[in-house]
């Protein structure tokens, strides 16, 4: 079946992992996508894992590169060159949408920013992702999602808790402020287009890891419209901004079983699910207790309630917890490894997890779009294409003959 976005044409001059996730998105919808790499390095995302000093299987290797660039087509090109500059500028000059992670002065010094290329191509959707932001004194700063989505976001110090160090999301959690980053620009990609079937032109779509960051957060919202000034001190203030986990309702917290997993409430409005709950952990007496028996006094006396449930959870195991909690209406869930997660029935029956038939390493289980469509369908037609398996391709596409692809690979313009 032919994707709704069949004739996008869509040129990608970014690397690592926001930006390309954004294009891989919209290939599965049909988007023609052509991954520019340079033609010594490659994009570096490709041997990300391999950096962290362990050894991985070429074929994990593989599939997290595939993750990211599945349906796309691989040109190398040096367009630190005049040539390789000349051929980006071909491309650009027919293609629906230019995306890039390069930062604002890299793209001034190549003239590839918008008011240069939209000048060629009044069509163009120039759509980026950049660390901070394109204006500002950091709009040139270089930043991951660890640094942009995660810390200056303000993202992780909601996380920390009070005497431990913050939470390192770089290594326990790759990428995903990129991925989330790459959703809203895909999105962004998509308005544009529909945009443009009014307007007859292109735009720019400017999206940044920081308030991707920034409006993932609900506590910081509340910081806007005078919220500081409600309150008497600022130790009152942060303690609203941040609470501890002893600081907050005990039912709506995680708590360590008896085996040393972990599981989450998430009992609210807490009188609705009071009840159940105390007969779902065998103790039915708290129900009527006075501290308890209302939200009032199960805030006042929080600490109490916080100790009595750490005892009841370290009586069982996450599995006998699941069996009796299966059987409520609470709202909790064990918290999972990565094993179990794509062994979770609800993952299975809703296709989270796809299967696809790989060239060079047979089928391999992959994650699906994260948006399904009963129509159109998300696809994979191709695997993440090789380094520079497509330049040859492309430049006979743009007009190029053989001596001049010979000549530009002598140069070093391609590989």
């Amino acid at each position: 079946m032919k994707g709704p976005l069949e004739n996008i044409k869509i040129v990608e001059l970014a690397t690592m992992a926001a930006v390309p996730m954004a294009g891989r998105l919209l290939s599965e919808w049909g988007a023609e996508v052509i991954h520019i790499e340079h033609p010594v390095t490659g994009d570096p995302w490709r041997g990300w894992l391999t950096q962290s000093g362990i050894e991985f299987p070429t074929r994990l290797e593989y599939q997290f590169w595939e993750n990211y660039n599945r349906n796309k087509r691989s040109l190398t090109l040096d367009v630190n060159t005049e040539a390789g500059r000349e051929i980006l500028n071909k491309l650009v000059a027919e293609a629906d949408v230019f995306t890039t992670n390069r930062r604002p002065f890299e793209l001034e010094k190549f003239h590839l920013d918008y008011e240069t290329l939209s000048a060629k191509n009044k069509r163009l959707i120039f759509a980026s992702i950049t660390g901070f932001g394109r204006k500002g004194p950091d709009k040139n700063a270089p930043g991951h999602d660890t640094i942009g989505f995660w810390a200056r976001s303000g993202f992780v110090y909601q996380m920390q808790q009070k005497g431990s160090a913050p939470p390192s999301p770089g290594y326990r959690s790759v990428a995903a402020g990129d991925k989330l980053s790459g959703m809203t620009l895909a999105c962004g990609i998509l308005v544009a287009i529909l945009a443009r079937q009014t307007t007859g032109v292109g735009q720019e779509v400017d999206v940044s890891l920081l308030n991707t960051g920034m409006f993932s957060q609900i506590p910081l919202a509340t910081q806007l419209g005078g919220f500081k000034d409600l309150f008497e001190t600022e130790e009152e203030y942060l303690g609203a901004l941040r609470r501890e986990r002893d600081e907050v309702s005990p039912l709506v917290i995680s708590y360590e079983t008896g085996d040393g997993r972990w599981l989450q409430l998430s009992l609210a409005p807490s009188d609705r699910f009071w009840p159940q709950f105390c007969g779902a952990i065998e103790r039915p007496e708290l129900e009527h207790d006075p501290r308890f028996d209302s939200v009032e006094n199960r805030l006042e006396y929080q600490a109490d309630l916080f100790e009595i449930l750490e005892a009841v959870f370290l009586k069982k195991t996450l599995a006998e917890w699941t069996d009796q909690f299966e059987q409520t209406e609470l709202i909790w869930s064990p918290i999972k490894n990565p094993e179990e997660v794509i062994q979770d029935p609800q993952v299975l029956a809703n296709e989270y997890i796809i299967p696809y038939q790989h060239p060079e390493f047979g089928e391999l289980q992959v994650l699906a779009n994260p948006i399904q469509h009963s129509q159109t369908k998300a696809e994979i037609r191709s695997p993440a294409p090789e380094l520079s398996q497509h330049t040859e391709e492309i430049l006979l596409e743009l007009g190029y003959s053989w001596d001049q692809i010979e000549r530009l690979r002598e140069d070093g313009v391609i590989f």
